[in-house]
């Protein structure tokens, strides 16, 4: 499988650089030279991994970092930048980031850094692609995309499969509605009663008493918590 990379690096001799060094490795390479065209590509291409120098005119790596994850881009992004004071690595991190690495930096580390956080992220793909979830007699298979129960076969929606592999995924999280609509219909223009109705058709399949749920609850206000304690 072939990697999709996004450089999002100013100085046009480093980014020029990086990309031919990163395409000589087998990478598909994205690139843009300032924060504002980063942000852009990162909401639409959806990258396996981006590279973000922190130091830019206009929309800085920070903000650029912030902004992909509000809007729930949960690609790996690894901080590129001059600045190696401690206070500038804890505030990347505190806002998402996966790694930081400081200029001037050796080609080899750096595609070493790259290399190491792409097979994590694609072991954390395909185990969230490959698990099976449990709940009390429910079993649901999110890549067989099969449910049972008991050993019968369950009949899910395409996004009441959808909805619940988002929910277990963050299990004992509250996700509001907005996110579910961004992320899960990907349509932030719909209208909320959608996830409700999907909700009402999970809670029928995983709740003794629908009207008592236990496993997918409302949270007043924001919208859903999954949790298999009950």
């Amino acid at each position: 499988m072939t990697h999709r990379i996004l450089l999002v690096e100013d100085d046009d001799g480093i980014r020029e650089g990086l990309r031919d060094a990163l395409e000589s490795e087998g990478f598909d390479v994205l690139t843009a030279g300032d924060g504002r065209r980063g942000l852009e590509l990162g909401l639409r291409e959806d990258p396996d991994l981006i590279v973000l120098d922190v130091m830019m005119p206009g929309l800085d790596g920070f903000e650029v970092l912030e902004k992909l994850r509000s809007d729930h881009v949960d690609s790996p992004v690894l901080l590129l930048t001059a600045r190696g004071l401690e206070t500038d690595r804890v505030r990347g991190l505190d806002l998402g980031a996966d790694d930081y690495v400081v200029k001037p930096f050796g080609l080899a580390e750096l595609l070493a850094r790259i290399r190491r956080r792409l097979a994590a992220w694609d072991r954390e793909r395909g185990a969230d692609e490959t698990r099976v979830l449990r709940v009390g007699p429910v079993a649901v298979d999110f890549a067989a995309r099969r449910a049972t129960s008991d050993g019968h076969d369950l009949h899910f929606t395409a996004k009441e499969l959808d909805l619940l592999k988002y929910l277990s995924a963050r299990e004992g999280k509250a996700v509001s509605r907005g996110e579910l609509l961004e992320t899960v219909w990907k349509d932030s223009c719909s209208e909320s009663r959608v996830i409700d109705m999907a909700v009402v058709g999970l809670r029928k399949k995983l709740e003794q008493d629908p009207q008592r749920p236990r496993y997918i609850v409302s949270v007043r206000g924001v919208g859903y918590r999954f949790s298999r304690l009950g």
